[in-house]
């Protein structure tokens, strides 16, 4: 299910200005809506689908400098950058920047608790993957 006209606006509220305006934002959405289930974050979707798109167009930011993971460590004198090695948490690469750290917060705020929430999983009905819709 494709973005409703307000959704896309308060999509765009949530993006940098770098970001709202590439000419990659088409794809980055689309590659976020296979990400992100409507049905698991319900009324925080739009905010969820932000940081997915946020976080995957940092990775591209940091894919095109030749970077491979967050950095580790730097010096300034003669220069020295250390990174790490990107997605060792068990979380994929979401630990790699601040908006898939906020998602991983996010979705462990949504996440069904049996007895509490009821736990509702969507299967992957509305484009999401069962095993992502059911965290």
């Amino acid at each position: 299910m494709s973005l409703t006209p307000e959704e896309r606006t308060e999509l765009l509220s949530y993006l940098t200005e770098a970001v709202a305006e590439s000419n990659r934002l088409e794809a980055l959405i689309k590659g976020a809506e296979l990400r992100v289930s409507r049905c698991y974050f319900g009324k925080a979707y739009v905010y969820a689908l932000s940081l997915m798109v946020m976080h995957k167009s940092f990775l591209q930011g940091m894919a095109a400098e030749g970077v491979s993971g967050p950095v580790t460590s730097k010096r300034e004198g003669d220069l020295s950058i250390g990174y790490g090695a990107g997605g060792s948490s068990g979380n994929g690469d979401l630990g790699n920047s601040v908006y898939g750290q906020e998602y991983l917060e996010l979705m462990e705020q949504y996440s069904p608790r049996p007895g509490v929430t009821g736990g509702v999983c969507c299967r992957g009905l509305d484009g999401g993957d069962a095993v992502q819709s059911c965290f």
